[in-house]
């Protein structure tokens, strides 16, 4: 009895660690993902960001397929199932859900870039441009560096408008600023618009929100916060 109970527990042990193992390996780092694509015959690079995203820069051969757009499930079910696939986004959110999509769809071999392009570029990785398309950041360093630099409280909500929890936290930063008026500045950067100042700041994740005194970082926050724990920390 003693043995068959063993055994039991044994095999258990063995699935869940070959499925953590699993799930561990389809999500690859940079570096490894960068050398898996070069590796790799007929694989197939999917940028699953906005159009406009898109023209501002990615991974050399990548087909663009928005998840969020209303064409999403179409386009993909036009894609082969035999081929491998390399799916990223800005941060790694949208395109794990995009690979987790594909998997539960028939697509066998679908790998995810873990921190998206923000890591990409982090890892010092390069980048496709489309020609004429501007690449200048709205905010310089500086420029940056001024804004934080204040005698009054300052808090930065570091934000894509494609990002769920961004939108949702806008009316509540937007009530922060008028209540706290003359206390709080309070500012909302959009890393789509400044990809070199976020590279420069490793904003990896988003929605990030920092609280600066004097310039001086006293607090950050990562993901989605409620209005009144933001409140606690001003």
């Amino acid at each position: 009895m003693n043995n068959k109970l063993y055994s039991f527990l044994f095999a258990t042990i063995l699935i869940i660690t070959s499925c953590n193992s699993q799930d561990t390996e389809l999500a690859l780092k940079p570096a490894d993902f960068n050398k898996k694509i070069k590796t790799t015959t007929n694989g197939v690079i999917l940028d699953v960001r906005t159009a406009d995203e898109y023209k501002g820069g990615f991974i050399a051969s990548a087909l663009n397929i928005d998840y969020n757009g209303d064409n999403f499930k179409d386009e993909i079910d036009k894609l082969d199932k035999i081929n491998t696939y390399f799916v990223y986004c800005l941060s790694g959110k949208r395109s794990a859900s995009a690979a987790d999509y594909m998997r539960s769809n028939g697509f066998k071999s679908v790998y995810n870039l873990e921190g998206g392009i923000l890591s990409w570029q982090n890892n010092n990785l390069l980048l496709v441009a489309i020609p004429n398309q501007p690449s200048a950041d709205k905010i310089s360093f500086e420029e940056y560096a001024n804004m934080i630099n204040s005698d009054s409280t300052v808090l930065v909500d570091y934000f894509a408008p494609w990002c769920a929890p961004c939108i949702k936290m806008k009316p509540m930063l937007d009530e922060i600023s008028s209540e706290y008026a003359g206390k709080v500045k309070v500012i909302r950067l959009d890393i789509n618009e400044n990809k070199q100042l976020a590279k420069k700041l490793k904003i990896i994740e988003i929605p990030i929100i920092k609280i600066f005194s004097k310039g001086k970082e006293i607090w950050t926050h990562q993901g989605y916060i409620e209005k009144k724990e933001l409140i606690k920390q001003l």
